[in-house]
């Protein structure tokens, strides 16, 4: 009969299809299990701004594994680099009454010369005003750079362990029905 496609044919392409499905659902819950999760676990452990974990957790998740890997490292390199030039900045500026604008300014424009060098390293840029942005008089520009970077890295970890979870059930799923 014309038409008819062979049944291996037809099972690969309905598995094809639940896999898909399933993958799909696995974005979703991953992203919002990685906000969730990345703010619970701020929260747990003292962190001022756990939002920054949920938020870390949610920019990591990528539809790939290797690219979720490869938006961790440089969301975590990144903040490194961005914490360690506002925290420079900060530190060497402070005792000549610099306002924070201009922190901002000089550090952006620094981290900026960073990322036109390494552009996977761009977060670098939006690491400088945050740290200024979220500090409180009392504290110093080290104590609120360690915890920016504390929270970024407790999320983007949370994000990129989620996906290899959900990766390693879609392939003992998957795979084991193809064999």
């Amino acid at each position: 009969m014309m038409g008819l496609a062979d049944p291996d044919d037809r099972a690969e392409i309905v598995q094809s299809r639940a896999e898909k499905h399933a993958r799909d659902v696995a974005f979703v819950l991953r992203c919002s299990g990685a906000a969730t999760v990345s703010f619970m676990l701020g929260q747990a452990v003292g962190l001022p701004h756990p939002v920054w974990a949920a938020m870390s957790g949610i920019i990591v998740s990528q539809e790939r594994l290797g690219e979720t890997r490869d938006a961790t490292v440089s969301r975590l390199l990144g903040t490194l680099v961005g914490v360690a030039i506002a925290v420079t900045v900060g530190t060497l500026t402070t005792p000549l009454g610099i306002a924070i604008a201009a922190k901002v300014a000089m550090s952006v424009g620094l981290a900026a010369a960073v990322a036109r060098l390494y552009p996977p390293l761009r977060v670098c840029m939006w690491t400088c005003p945050i740290v200024f942005l979220t500090g409180d008089p009392e504290s110093s520009y080290l104590l609120v750079g360690v915890y920016r970077g504390t929270e970024v890295l407790l999320g983007g970890i949370t994000g990129a362990l989620l996906h290899v979870m959900a990766e390693a059930v879609i392939r003992r799923i998957f795979d084991h029905g193809r064999q």
